[in-house]
This record gives structure tokens, C-alpha cells and sequence, in this order.
């Protein structure tokens, strides 16, 4: 049995309403006033809004015009960003600064297509890359777990309404708006200690690896004001439940004690409210490299002292001071998560039980257990009361024996959906909260995960990067059935700026070759902006194959698999 008691299995946790009638913890809910929409004056020259998206967006006055520093997720909240700062300046953008990849979808608001290599746009040496790993590769899936973690399949008003996601108020008002994406790339790309006088405001940048590695650490020495991705209003995400590469604690501490050696006057976080007084910003961030520190030595003394993944979340907790410091609270994602990551990160997945290295598959472990159970009446005697006692996570886990058993079984569903919406109001993570009230109300039927409700990506989007970036994620689209029958080859060309490849379908897998004299099975001659727009969703392969903007050769059959990857189907 573990020795800790959580709010999970039977501990009491204060559960409140909130002003959009969210069952939550009563903790989140406090904390989540301080994202009210407003714009905060940190000293004359520099104001940070806060409230507008899940991060902030801060204003620098320059000698012409105003520096903004990140713009938002979509051009809608970048809009507001703008209205608010024009209460201080109305003068236009003289420069826009990324502190990463993470908020510079709303960039376009700033700067119009006809203002664009006008305005100096400041960012990251690596943040194009970052960007295009992120975009390419993964874009399905992380596009899919960020909807869910950031409740955009919950209702906006309700017991399933979040309070906040524990660093902002939200991702997108989709009641609002549908969003946007206006990015503009970078002209100025910066390094570790680079400096740069920009509008005449003196700027230095120091890499600060965050929740990306192409985050900047912005110091404005004549405001004795840092602008920082490390320091958040959460205890750091060294884990996202949406999935991300591993986000190594070290890399983060050295971001943090440069931040403690400027000591500054005035600490402006990309998120939560700005703090004001070298004592107290010396506090908070030394107790949350501390915290994170912490979390990350005990973790590797107990890899050492022999532990698995499931056993360091119990051996590793936070000291109660760390905890409870103004910046660690769990209000964004939990600790324990991010003793797995650490564990993960250094050891990969096997723990020291070689049981784990050939489980038993899922539906048959679970059909297994619930006949040891004594059968599906004794099953659900036994989830009914583990929720009798408020052991939400064994009742969860016991009914998800049930359902996978009996799959048909609309009551085991809601069973297990009780267990994970009980956790979704305990928790005071806002992660958790998004993760279990969505999976609840999928297993109700009023969620449906496998349709997405944003579209990230759009065609201005796809053409901002080379075209290589978004010909690559046909390695994870084809179907690899597509070489069953031999190897093949199609050529795809964007007759507009010039790219040729050749596609080699073999053994499953899809190699991206140059054109070389052989004559390849299938041919595709299109321009770059319609395969944008095919990327982007803006258009179909069925109306594109059927067009006179795209010629097809050879075998057909394999060009419009092309097309129909390209568009995601």
C-alpha cells in the first residue's frame, strides 16, 4: 500500500463553483482569477497583457514605435492583444520578438502582408526548425492531445467548464471564434548572448530552454526587466500530457540561475502576472529551480537506489515549502508526471519487473480479470464501492476492465466515466482536469476526440516553410500497403518555386530521393501553394486531382494517394 493518501483514492479534496458553473477544485479556481484580461504596467516604457490566450504578450515602447514580444496562437487574440496596448500606443509596430515557437501564430495582426520585410521580426536561431519538427512529424497527434489537454472538446459554460488551464485562461474562445493562424517568419535570428540595440531599446538574449529548446531569455538591462519562458505561475511542465520530447531539467536550471544572475527588478513571464521587487522575484525563482532541481535529484537517487517508474512517484514528493511556494503549486500539470518523464528520459520505458517486457494484450488481460473478478456482476460491485469510498482512481481502473471487456455496455461506460469526472473536479491540475473530463464525456457519447475542432495548420502557414518540410510527413501518411505488391516511385514537382522529388515506395517505407533520369511509375505537377492548401485543409485531393492546376502521370492510383496523404485522409 502506498503511504500517501491522495485526493485520487479517498484523501478530501475542496471542490467549488466558479463563475461558468465548474465543479473544480476550489484552489484552481482561486488561482485562475489572475488571468482576468487586462493590461499591466510594468514600469513607463514596458506593459504585459494578460488574458487574452493562454499566454501573454508584452509591449516595449521604442523610439519610433512599439516592440511587441509574442503575439498569441491566432490573429483574433493578437487583435486584442492590440486594442488593449493602444490605451498606452497607438504608434505602429516597429519590431515584433518570438521568446519561442510556442506564441507566434498571431503575428499577421502586426504585421500585414504589405508590411512584411518592413518590420524586423526577432527570434531564436533554431525556432524555424523547432517549429517545423513540430508541424511535420507529429502534427495529427499533437494537434489531437493539445485539443483535448486544453479542453476544447468541454463546454465553456457548466460542470465540465475548465476554470483555466493553471498558466492562462485558455487556448481559444472557440464560442467566440474560430482561430486563425497569421504567422510571419523571422529576419533576425539570435543567439546565446547576442545583443541588439532595436527601435533604441537595448536588448540582450540568452538561451533559456523552457517547454521548447529555441526559447529566449530577453533582458532589457536599462528596465532591469527580464522576459522569461522558465519562471512560469505553475510548477513547470517538465511532462505535457499532449507529448513532447523530453524537456531535460537540467536545460531548464541553467535558464533559471542565469535569470537569478541578472537579478532583476521586474520579472515578465510569457505567462502569469509580471512581479515586481529583486527580493521577492529572488524568492520565487530560486524555490522553483529548487522545486524542479528537487524533483529531478531524488529522482535520479532513487533510479540509482534501484526504483521503477511507478515506484519514484511515491518515493519522490515535493518538501511542503517547495510545494507551496507562489510558483510551484500543481496548477498546471502534477509532479508526479514529471518524475515519470525524468525517469523515461534517462532510462527509457522498462522499469525492473519483467513481467512488463510481454504483457498480456489489453482486451485480454481485461476479459482475464474480470473473470477473476467472479464475473461482471461482482465487477461492478466492487467499482460501485470503491466510489462509495471516494477511490475514484481504483474504481476508474477496475471499470476500465469492464468496458474493454464488454465494450457494448453503455453502463460500465458511465461507470468508468464517474471515476474519471470525480478525479476531473479534485485535481487542482488543470492538464488532468481537461484529460479526465474529456475521456468522461467521450465515454458519455457527448465527445468525439477523433474529429478535430481547430485547425492549426493552414496554407500561409505550410508556405513559410520549405516545401521538403510537409513533402517529409508523407513518410507517416501513405499507406505502406502501397508497396505490397513491389517497389514504386513518383516524382512530385511545384512547377512554382522550383522543388522536384522523387518519392521511392519500398518495403513499407516511403524514401524521399532526388529526380534522377529513370522514369519513375507516377508523376505529379502541381504548384507549391496548392499543395499548401491541400496541407492546410483549404482544399481536397478529389478536386485537385480533378483540376487543370494538377497534371497527373503514370499510374494514377499512386498519384492521388500522394494527393490524398498530402491532405491528410
Amino acid at each position: 500500500m502506498t503511504k500517501f493518501r491522495s485526493i485520487y483514492m479517498g484523501a478530501p479534496a475542496d471542490i467549488a463553483r466558479g463563475v461558468r458553473g465548474e465543479v473544480a477544485n476550489a484552489a484552481l479556481i482561486s488561482h485562475s482569477r489572475q488571468f482576468a484580461r487586462a493590461l499591466h504596467r510594468v514600469t513607463d516604457r514596458v506593459h504585459c497583457h494578460v488574458g487574452s490566450c493562454l499566454g501573454n504578450s508584452t509591449m516595449v515602447l521604442g523610439r519610433t514605435g512599439n516592440i511587441v514580444i509574442d503575439t498569441g496562437d491566432c490573429v483574433e487574440q493578437s487583435a486584442m492583444q492590440q486594442q488593449d496596448f493602444r490605451a498606452v500606443s497607438d504608434r505602429p509596430v516597429s519590431a515584433l520578438i518570438y521568446t519561442h515557437s510556442h506564441y507566434a501564430m498571431g503575428s499577421r495582426t502586426y504585421v500585414p502582408q504589405e508590411r512584411e520585410g518592413q518590420v524586423p521580426v526577432w527570434a531564436h536561431k533554431d525556432m524555424m526548425r523547432t517549429l517545423a519538427r513540430t508541424l511535420s512529424d507529429v502534427q495529427a497527434a499533437l494537434t489531437r492531445r493539445a485539443s483535448i489537454q486544453f479542453g476544447l472538446y468541454l463546454p465553456d459554460q457548466g460542470e465540465d467548464a475548465m476554470p483555466s488551464h493553471g498558466i492562462g485562461p485558455f487556448l481559444f474562445e472557440l464560442d467566440k471564434y474560430q482561430p486563425t493562424t497569421g504567422f510571419v517568419r523571422p529576419t533576425n535570428l539570435v543567439g546565446d548572448g547576442d545583443e541588439a540595440e532595436i527601435d533604441g531599446v537595448r536588448f540582450q538574449f540568452f538561451d533559456a530552454p523552457g517547454d521548447t529548446y529555441d526559447s529566449l531569455l530577453i533582458w532589457l538591462p536599462e528596465e532591469g526587466i527580464a522576459v522569461n519562458n522558465v519562471a512560469w505561475p505553475a510548477l513547470f511542465n517538465i511532462y505535457t500530457l499532449r507529448g513532447e520530447t523530453f524537456r531535460n531539467p537540467a536545460d531548464l536550471l541553467r535558464g533559471l540561475d542565469q535569470l537569478l544572475a541578472m537579478r532583476p527588478r521586474h520579472l515578465v513571464g510569457v505567462h502569469g502576472l509580471p512581479i515586481n521587487g529583486e527580493k521577492e522575484i529572488r524568492r520565487c525563482v530560486t524555490d522553483y529551480r529548487d522545486a524542479i532541481q528537487y524533483l529531478y535529484d531524488q529522482t535520479v537517487r532513487g533510479i540509482n537506489l534501484g526504483m521503477s517508474a511507478d515506484e519514484l512517484v511515491d518515493y519522490v514528493r515535493l518538501p511542503e515549502a517547495l510545494a507551496q511556494s507562489r510558483l510551484t503549486r500543481e496548477f498546471y500539470g502534477e509532479a508526479s508526471f514529471h518524475v515519470r518523464q525524468i525517469y523515461n528520459g534517462l532510462m527509457g520505458w522498462f522499469g525492473n519487473d519483467t513481467v512488463e517486457l510481454h504483457r498480456v494484450p489489453s482486451d485480454d488481460r481485461a476479459v482475464r480479470m474480470v473473470a477473476l473478478a467472479g464475473g461482471p456482476q461482482c465487477m461492478q460491485a466492487s467499482v460501485e464501492q470503491a466510489l462509495e469510498r471516494q477511490e475514484y482512481a481504483w474504481a476508474a481502473e477496475l471499470a476500465g476492465y469492464l468496458v474493454r471487456a464488454y465494450p457494448e455496455c453503455a453502463h460500465y461506460r458511465q461507470l468508468k466515466a464517474r471515476g474519471l469526472r470525480a478525479m476531473g473536479q479534485a485535481t487542482s491540475a488543470a492538464n488532468s482536469r481537461a484529460w479526465y473530463l474529456t475521456q468522461a464525456r467521450e465515454l458519455e457519447g457527448s465527445a468525439d476526440t477523433s474529429r478535430i475542432p481547430v485547425n492549426f495548420v493552414n496554407a500561409a502557414l505550410v508556405a513559410q516553410f520549405p516545401p521538403q518540410t510537409y513533402v517529409n510527413a508523407l513518410r507517416f501518411r501513405l499507406d505502406p500497403a502501397l508497396s505490397g505488391a513491389g517497389a514504386s516511385s513518383v516524382d512530385l514537382r511545384f512547377t512554382d518555386v522550383g522543388f522536384a522529388c522523387r518519392l521511392l515506395l519500398r518495403n513499407g517505407v516511403v524514401v524521399l530521393a532526388p529526380v534522377d533520369d529513370a522514369s519513375p511509375d507516377a508523376g505529379i505537377d502541381m504548384s507549391f501553394s496548392l499543395w499548401a492548401s491541400l496541407v492546410g485543409g483549404e482544399a481536397t485531393a478529389h478536386e485537385a486531382a480533378g483540376s487543370e492546376a494538377v497534371r497527373l502521370t503514370g499510374d494514377a492510383r499512386l498519384g492521388r494517394a500522394v494527393l490524398d496523404a498530402a491532405q491528410g485522409k
